[in-house]
């Protein structure tokens, strides 16, 4: 993740933004040969042996606290650091950091007395050590001043150990560069984006825990934000969050796959919502390019579904005739499957280039994403917020035009979708308006998106046991079953209603 730092006041907190990426050990090499990292007239590289032990507590108090602290050591000089958890922005992490100088290699809670108790140093014991060999350049690129730092050597918690590999940090210039960079770098040898600082791998490495997940994050907007600006900070909490839950979707983790869906959804919804203001190829790209992301790890989500809640719910029913571990067996393989491509899809090159590229995109001058000059992404959003939520709302209108119990799963289909984009859209524009106004506008259209789901729901599980009676003929009998045990006919009964509460609410924007 992308670290910069700010020193220019003392009464500023120092922020420090980073870019990690980790690469194959076998393309080290081919890394360190690359242009960016020779260029003519540079400075020769610095190398040197760095160990970096975390502490914390035994129960963790400084990790709850969303802290981490460290010695450094280089030679003979100690450095110890303070950081805390920050915001993600972008395919990047901003976050506080405080250094001092130290004699050993104990840490002086004395001199973070002001954000830790005093009590606490007696409790501090080493958590995870860092020993690498860290090969630093110092790089122009595009206008800006970059250090890349290669790590060769290993993250160390207990009898556990996970490779660092490289980190970008933009010491002066324009975040756009600092992706640019990372894209050109990414061409050459392909690179995944580490979304865990290494404190935080650590932690993971000495429980031997599995990755956790993370919900969407509010989004907090001031009255008087440039519609660009609030473009990029919706966008940056959307990256943050899609990122934050990769480890957990690449170990298979169903709620990990389930975040990472919700995220590549929002990030469309918000595509969507700022259309009218956007450069259309590169949005119309992207939106591509995310569409063709989202079926395959959606595939994954479906599968998930089928086999953890759908099935389960129809076994007692299908267990009497016996086809129940049969249609488990098959069920279960064709999960495997989905689970794998999603896994090789945010794992793979694709993924980390269009993360890059979308962080590149929205951190770059405003007039290459607008195509209103003047009169677009530089306008308070405050006043065309409307506008915007009114494009949402109009088409939710259009798709749900003679909806009723009767409509078929697929005609409803393009509702719920729109339904679910207004829906993210509110949400990333509800600190613009009364709380109470966006709340009461958004319970009955979260009913009727509950309701579309469950017919949703109930129409995947329907087609994909359709699928397996297809590879095997004889789960035909246990795919009936299914279809006997539709759990969507209450909601389909409660669908005109909700429709017409739905449509009974005022748009409070206006």
């Amino acid at each position: 993740m992308a670290k910069a730092r700010e020193r220019t006041s003392a009464q500023r907190q120092p922020i420090e933004t980073e870019l990690k990426l980790t690469f194959p050990p076998e393309a080290e090499n081919r890394l360190a040969d690359h242009p960016a990292f020779k260029p003519r007239g540079a400075n020769a590289p610095r190398s040197e042996r760095i160990v970096s032990t975390y502490f914390d507590t035994p129960s963790h108090e400084l990790a709850r606290r969303g802290l981490s602290l460290r010695i450094r050591a280089v030679g003979e000089l100690r450095v110890q650091t303070l950081k805390s958890s920050g915001a993600n922005g972008s395919a990047a992490m901003s976050r506080g950091e405080w250094e001092w100088p130290v004699k050993d290699d104990k840490p002086d809670i004395a001199l973070a007395s002001s954000r830790l108790p005093a009590d606490l140093g007696k409790q501090l014991q080493p958590i995870v050590v860092t020993d690498v060999m860290r090969t630093a350049h110092t790089l122009d690129f595009q206008g800006s001043t970059i250090e890349a730092v290669l790590d060769s050597g290993p993250i160390v918690a207990g009898d556990q150990k996970q490779p660092v590999h490289l980190e970008l940090e933009l010491r002066r210039g324009a975040l756009g560069a600092l992706y640019g960079l990372a894209l050109s770098l990414h061409a050459a040898t392909p690179l995944s984006i580490e979304a865990e600082g290494k404190a935080a791998r650590g932690y993971r490495l000495m429980e031997r825990s599995a990755p956790t997940t993370k919900e969407a994050a509010w989004i907090e907007l001031k009255s008087d934000v440039a519609a660009g600006d609030g473009f990029r900070a919706i966008v940056g909490e959307i990256l943050s969050h899609l990122l934050s839950n990769k480890s957990a979707a690449l170990a298979g983790d169903a709620e990990g796959v389930h975040q990472i869906r919700v995220a590549i959804t929002r990030l469309r919804s918000a595509l969507q919502l700022f259309a009218p203001l956007l450069e259309p190829h590169a949005a119309v790209a992207f939106q591509s390019k995310l569409q063709r992301m989202g079926q395959i790890i959606g595939a994954a989500r479906d599968w998930d579904v089928f086999c953890l809640e759908a099935l389960p719910k129809a076994l007692g029913e299908i267990e009497e005739l016996g086809w129940n571990r049969l249609l488990r067996e098959s069920a279960d393989a064709r999960r495997r499957a989905a689970d794998a491509a999603s896994a090789r899809e945010v794992g793979g090159a694709a993924f980390t280039a269009l993360m890059l590229g979308v962080s590149a995109w929205i951190e770059s001058r405003e007039e290459r994403m607008d195509m209103l000059g003047d009169k677009g992404l530089k306008q308070s959003l405050s006043k065309i917020s409307a506008d915007l939520l009114d494009r949402m709302a109009d088409k939710v209108d259009k798709r749900g035009r003679g909806v009723g119990p009767e409509t078929s799963a697929e005609k409803l289909h393009p509702l719920r979708k729109s339904l679910k984009k207004l829906r993210y859209s509110l949400e990333f524009l509800s600190s613009l308006y009364p709380r109470k106004a966006t709340k009461r506008y958004l319970r009955p259209l979260k009913n009727l998106q509950k309701s579309l789901g469950i017919i949703n729901d109930a129409a995947v599980a329907l087609r994909l046991a359709d699928e397996l009676a297809q590879e095997r003929v004889e789960l035909t009998i246990a795919v009936a079953a299914i279809a006997r045990t539709d759990p969507s006919r209450d909601a389909r009964q409660r669908l005109a209603k909700e429709w017409a509460a739905y449509r009974r609410q005022e748009r409070f924007w206006r």
